[in-house]
């Protein structure tokens, strides 16, 4: 029983790495998506350089308070103050979130609010679906005390 047992631990720990989803790709790549500058204060702005093979979905995440805030999305719900529609995001070359820029935060009672409200490190993605594993690029800005 025990050399049986001792035979059976390898195949139920390879069934349980095939059960795993795959982790979702971001590329960090400045030739396809670039936030600059990578340092502002909380009065600050950033201007985020698309390449040409941009996706049509934008949001950011503030590592402070662990929270996602929508840019522009498919399907935006009506509440959303979307900074611009899916297909004008894949054919600009430059977004600039300033500190009025807002986000939507996708809860039950989702509404939008300012980005740039605390200081610490935020990440902005961009994908077709970014609630989704299909993945995309990212880039990292930090903002400071004013």
């Amino acid at each position: 029983m025990r050399l049986f047992l001792l035979l059976l631990i390898p195949f139920v720990s390879v069934a349980s790495q095939e059960t795993e989803a795959p982790e979702t790709v971001w590329v960090e790549s400045p030739k396809h998506f670039n936030c600059a500058p990578s340092e502002i204060t909380l009065k600050g702005s950033i201007s985020i350089s698309l390449g040409e093979n941009s996706f049509e979905e934008l949001a950011i995440f503030r590592e402070s308070d662990s929270t996602w805030l929508f840019l522009v999305v498919g399907s935006a719900p009506n509440e959303m103050n979307s900074l611009m529609s899916p297909s004008e995001l894949k054919s600009t070359n430059v977004v600039r979130l300033n500190p009025e820029t807002t986000g939507f935060r996708w809860e039950a009672n989702g509404y939008n609010e300012k980005i740039f409200t605390a200081p610490g490190k935020y990440t902005v993605y961009n994908s077709d679906i970014l609630e989704s594993d299909v993945g995309g690029y990212k880039c990292g800005i930090v903002v400071i005390g004013n």
